[in-house]
């Protein structure tokens, strides 16, 4: 695939499902049909890989790689070593990642509502941008600045997440849901007055002077 219009959010569900493994072949950069297609390819891949690392996948399952259209062996090269690297890893959740089966499969469903959420998408559109021409107020970010925004934005929306997976079984406080997810309970807080902001999770209930929270149900 070489145009950037792959999916993050796929891949995640891909894994989700029990892909091994997923290789994204695109141009050299600079010799692109698509023109930048390959560039955001790139960013997206890089993008996914930090934030499936981040919940427990090896993130070698996950690559990038380019060639050219007439470079058939070089091509046949890079499956065949993917490949190989893929099959010395193993299945999916079987002691090749971090975090082993079933705990990989609710984790790569965490992820994939991560890359379908706005900030994600908005973040990986403005890397291009803000590596070279800067943001609004023309400051630019150095690589390892922006890989230690786009980190904290993983974490971040990564919690919120668990969260809410948590909110659709049942009525949950911020201190259960601290414990649950190891999340510092004042973390939890902050995300959930923002949920509570949002329109997406309200009151359900105080009992014993504490409250409990149940999220509510989103149109389409």
């Amino acid at each position: 695939m070489c145009t950037g219009r792959v999916d993050p959010a796929m891949v995640a569900g891909a894994f989700k499902k029990g892909l091994d493994g997923l290789m994204v072949v695109g141009c050299y950069f600079g010799d692109c049909h698509y023109i930048t297609g390959n560039v955001q390819a790139k960013a997206k891949m890089d993008i996914t890989r930090r934030l499936l690392k981040h919940v427990g996948l090896n993130q070698d399952r996950l690559a990038f790689r380019q060639c050219s259209s007439g470079e058939a062996a070089v091509f046949v090269n890079l499956v065949s070593e993917f490949d190989q690297r893929i099959r010395e890893i193993g299945p999916i959740g079987g002691g090749g990642d971090p975090v082993e089966a079933p705990d990989i499969f609710r984790k790569m469903e965490t992820a994939e509502a991560v890359l379908a959420g706005e900030k994600i998408r908005w973040v990986i559109g403005k890397r291009t941008p803000f590596l070279e021409s800067g943001n609004m107020y023309g400051e630019v970010f150095t690589q390892h600045e922006f890989n230690r925004a786009i980190d904290m934005i993983i974490v971040e929306e990564t919690e919120v997440q668990e969260i809410l997976r948590e909110l659709r079984e049942g009525a949950r406080s911020v201190k259960g849901l601290a414990q649950a997810l190891t999340i510092p309970s004042e973390r939890v807080f902050k995300y959930i007055t923002a949920l509570k902001r949002k329109g997406m999770i309200k009151l359900d209930k105080v009992s014993d002077r504490t409250p409990y929270f149940q999220i509510i149900p989103q149109e389409g």
